[in-house]
């Protein structure tokens, strides 16, 4: 019983290290074993006896789900779900969690820091005076925000905390969301349209979209023949919206302007990726969801899932929540988590 109740940590050094409620967790009979695993072996190793799995970055496989037969749930420590094979999840009776609603205000101020410091040429401007320059016409051409179109790529809720703020800068404002009507759109003074449309359109396209097989690409060689000539992109949701190959050839060319990128194709990015050498480009380290704020949060609503799943209770934010209807499930509702237990450790 007791291994059956291992909650396991499988991104060692890599993973955030904010604090869990482990004073909850023991109550309800966890005990969290942190284990680093360098590849998906090592992840298939350590989940083995685990009941509650808790993963940031590392890709969970079905190869994962069917080598863990006593795992009853994971939790995501994040918004996307892009990492986790949901369906493998689903057909093993493994429910999914992450954390959906955090991070809004971080992710929304990024996207207007990466705009600014894009469009401002901060740092360009600063390299110029650390090396004894001081000529503010060098560095033009700058253009004022107020009166150009912001493009949102997804209208979801950091894109709306986006365009709250990006209204108190004078910019117009248009998305595209296939998903959200257009009377949302407009009730928060946004104008609704198609993607091509957007790209010819906005002086800056920001991109919010959850990275799916839908979208992975979606700013692709033929988007960004489309795009406005001198236009910015920002991207604060998942590298792989975007081709890299694609961005990196408009901004050689000149069709892009400029770049703010809190995330790339790979992470980190190899030494000898173009965009480390272009002066136009802004790039952090996947840290707009990164304040003490939100991190306080994120382990708040990560603990609150794990205390639920040991004591046999659906998580607040089940991702897969076709597996309630499994006969597969593990986790039978409450006093289930129990049952699923003496299962695993027969």
């Amino acid at each position: 019983m007791k291994s059956a109740r291992v909650v396991m940590w499988t991104e060692g050094e890599t993973g955030p290290r904010f604090p869990l409620d482990e004073q909850g967790i023991a109550q309800a009979g966890g005990t969290i074993r942190r284990v680093a695993c360098r590849n998906d072996a090592e992840r298939i190793a350590a989940a083995r006896d685990a009941y509650v799995l808790i993963v940031a970055h590392a890709q969970i496989t079905e190869a994962l789900f069917a080598g863990a037969p006593g795992l009853v749930g994971l939790v995501r420590t994040g918004i996307g779900l892009d990492t986790v094979d949901l369906p493998a999840a689903t057909r093993h009776g493994v429910c999914v969690a992450h954390v959906p609603d955090f991070c809004y205000d971080e992710v929304a101020d990024t996207t207007m820091m990466l705009l600014l410091a894009v469009a401002r040429k901060v740092l360009l401007a600063d390299r110029h005076v650390r090396g004894g320059s001081w000529t503010p016409s060098a560095l033009l051409p700058m253009h004022r925000l107020r009166g150009q179109t912001m493009g949102l790529v997804g209208f979801g809720h950091i894109a709306r905390a986006v365009a709250e703020r990006a209204r108190g800068f004078g910019l117009r404002l248009i998305a595209f969301d296939p998903y959200v009507d257009a009377s949302t759109m407009e009730g928060r003074s946004v104008e609704k349209v198609d993607l091509n449309t957007l790209l010819a359109r906005a002086d800056i396209v920001s991109c919010h979209a959850p990275l799916t097989q839908e979208t992975q690409g979606l700013l692709g060689p033929k988007e960004f023949s489309a795009i406005k000539p001198g236009a910015i992109l920002i991207n604060t949701s998942r590298g792989k919206v975007v081709d890299e190959q694609a961005l990196i050839a408009a901004l050689q060319s000149g069709r892009l302007a400029g770049a703010g990128l809190d995330v790339l194709w790979t992470e980190p990015p190899a030494k000898d990726n173009p965009l480390l050498q272009m002066d136009q480009v802004v790039l952090t380290p996947h840290f707009a969801s990164t304040t003490i704020e939100a991190l306080a949060d994120l382990a708040a609503k990560v603990s609150r899932q794990i205390i639920q799943y040991l004591r046999g209770e659906w998580p607040t934010y089940l991702a897969n929540r076709a597996v309630r209807d499994q006969p597969s499930a593990r986790l039978l509702g409450v006093g289930g988590g129990a049952r699923a237990a003496e299962r695993s450790s027969s």
